[in-house]
């Protein structure tokens, strides 16, 4: 993408915008038409975006340039200008109480307008249903296999790890995220959200935490002199992706996860077996240890749609007695009800296969995906599992955090990041904690990486009541392999301390028992440089397509059912807005394009 400016841009705008794709030209518009045509016409921009003062240039310069769209800022308190141009197909106004906010909105739209697009094919007459190999069985692709299969589709499902059903209560060999850590999850409307997405005032000067380690309030569970290149690589395109764009990511995402929270209800209202000994709990609390904290997220949940109520200390304390003694140490300064539930993962996993079982779906276990192959004509062949090619007429590959270790050509697996969280477990007997809890941290590695944790009440292997605690994310590197590098230590002190902090008393327990080991359980989730999951659609030569799904940013539980909604419009030749938004090339095509 490249813009030009051709009006003078608001001051905080020129300090927040300008980089090597978007050329300032404010001396345009006063040219005479032709002549800044013909300069247009060199440049040759995407965007162009101006001022309604200079509408009259705009009107001219669009008969000029026929390929070329052009985006026109005005004041909402003022006056339409007589020679603004009509809007239409090239030509967009965007409107705002200040500049500053009108042309933020500008390059916002001017993102949307160049960022690729899935184009599907005109659907086969009769073509549907048709067989589909899915590949992985974490949540996400589980509950896709689920849409897919009521759907009409033949489905069968490949997975590099043992059938859970056969170990109910181990870690199957080989587990990924949602059978790999401790058996927990929330939904909530801010899972998986762009963590970066803090201000649109930040630079890559000033934004560094990707090369800082927890402990120095960073994202690294790595030393950074011990990363490669991969990692440098996949740091830097972090680091280049602009402030406002990343607050554009953060709404999509959570655009997402709004939709999702309809579609989770209607799949535990059609299918209430998956349920059951999950123990689902339908609410959710945020809690935080400071009043700036507090005051923040309520403004920042009730925007997104998720406050229900603010609760005081005391109705807190009414409602969760397990709270009491952090509230009377001063470790919660205040707590907000939010929209969101929370299960045990595993148990729910495990339902969802039995239930895809009884609906026909065949499972294949310890079955590894090793290459994507391609034909002559760049459409997908087939698939190598177990050492065979493999064919049908679609694939759906949701690879978790090992997608580098798939050869084949796939933007979305080369944009996969590999991030590992920390857990450990409490006792949640005597005084036990009944809803599960977002809680914004204080103290050690809080200022980036581990500045929140889930608390989330379940129940154990036996049966006994307990507490799942996760907190902290560690950059480990490009491949989920490179955990056997990092320094896990860091994140265990992150969740530890967070238990503790809480829940004195589980926590000095379950260290005295031995429910706490020495070294706390971790999982390995995928992340992007972009912040964005992913939705790649490929044509296979069988007719159908290749789909890879994943990137979520430690939310993919909260999003999958719109993941899955996503797949089966690209199997079923529909469009959905995850083909675009999350695209692979999203952020590529639109900045990386040299001026």
């Amino acid at each position: 993408m490249k813009i030009v400016v051709m009006s003078w841009l608001a001051r905080e705008s020129v300090e927040i915008f300008l980089r090597s794709n978007i050329v300032y030209r404010p001396d345009l518009a006063a040219r005479p038409a032709h002549v800044a045509g013909d300069e247009l016409a060199l440049l040759a921009p995407d965007v162009v975006i101006a001022r309604d003062a200079d509408g009259e240039a705009v009107a001219a310069l669009q008969a000029l340039l026929p390929d070329c769209r052009f985006i026109v800022c005005r004041l909402a308190s003022a006056a339409p200008a007589r020679d603004l141009p009509q809007p239409g197909a090239r030509c967009a106004w965007v409107c705002a109480s200040t500049w500053e906010r009108a042309e933020y909105e500008a390059f916002v739209l001017a993102e949307a307008l160049c960022r690729p697009r899935h184009r599907p094919r005109p659907p086969a007459i009769g073509g549907q249903p048709a067989d589909v190999i899915l590949v992985g069985a974490g949540v996400v692709n589980l509950v896709t296999a689920l849409v897919l299969c009521t759907h009409g589709f033949d489905v069968s499902v490949v997975e590099r790890m043992a059938d859970p059903l056969a170990s109910e209560h181990e870690r199957p060999r080989g587990a990924g995220a949602t059978f790999g850590g401790r058996d927990a999850r929330i939904f909530s409307f801010n899972e998986s959200r762009q963590h970066l997405a803090c201000s649109p005032r930040y630079t890559p000067q000033t934004h560094t935490q990707f090369r800082a380690k927890v402990s120095q309030d960073g994202w690294l569970s790595r030393a950074p002199e011990h990363l490669g290149e991969r990692e440098r690589r996949w740091i830097r395109q972090l680091e280049q992706v602009p402030p406002w764009a990343a607050l554009a990511y953060g709404n999509d995402i959570v655009g997402f996860n709004r939709q999702s929270a309809a579609r989770w209800q209607e799949i535990f209202s059609l299918h209430p077996e998956i349920l059951q000994d999950a123990h689902y709990i339908g609410r959710l609390l945020r809690v935080y240890p400071d009043q700036a904290s507090f005051a923040a997220a309520r403004t920042a949940e009730a925007e997104i749609g998720a406050l229900i109520r603010t609760l005081d200390l005391r109705l807190l304390r009414e409602d969760e007695p397990a709270l009491a003694d952090a509230i009377d140490r001063g470790a919660i300064a205040g707590a907000l009800a939010v929209r969101g539930f929370s299960l045990n993962i595993q148990r729910f996993g495990r339902n969802l296969i039995r239930l895809l079982q009884e609906l026909g779906v065949r499972f294949s276990w310890q079955q590894q995906l090793t290459a994507i192959r391609h034909d002559g004509a760049g459409a997908v062949s087939g698939l190598v599992i177990g050492g065979r090619l493999c064919r049908a007429r679609h694939y759906v590959i949701c690879p978790g955090a090992h997608g580098r270790s798939i050869e084949g050509r796939s933007a979305a697996l080369d944009a996969i990041g590999a991030m590992v969280g920390m857990w450990v477990t409490l006792p949640n007997d005597g005084m036990p904690l009944s809803s599960p809890l977002k809680v914004r941290r204080r103290g050690f590695g809080s200022g980036a990486a581990a500045q929140g944790a889930n608390i989330v009440p379940g129940r154990d292997a036996s049966g006994a009541p307990v507490l799942h605690c996760s907190s902290g994310h560690g950059f480990v590197g490009v491949d989920a392999a490179d955990v056997r590098a990092a320094d896990l230590e860091e994140l265990a002190r992150c969740v530890m301390q967070t238990a503790e902090d809480l829940f004195g008393d589980k926590f000095h327990r379950a260290r005295s028992t031995g429910l706490i080991g020495a070294t706390p359980a971790y999982c390995i989730r995928p992340w992007t440089p972009s912040g964005l999951g992913l939705v790649e659609v490929q044509d296979a030569a069988s007719g159908g397509r290749l789909v890879v799904s994943g990137g979520h940013n430690t939310g993919g539980f909260a999003q999958s059912p719109e993941v899955a909604r996503a797949v089966l419009c690209a199997l079923q030749e529909r469009p959905h807005p995850m083909h675009a938004l999350y695209h692979p090339r999203r952020f590529a095509d639109v900045f990386e394009a040299s001026a």
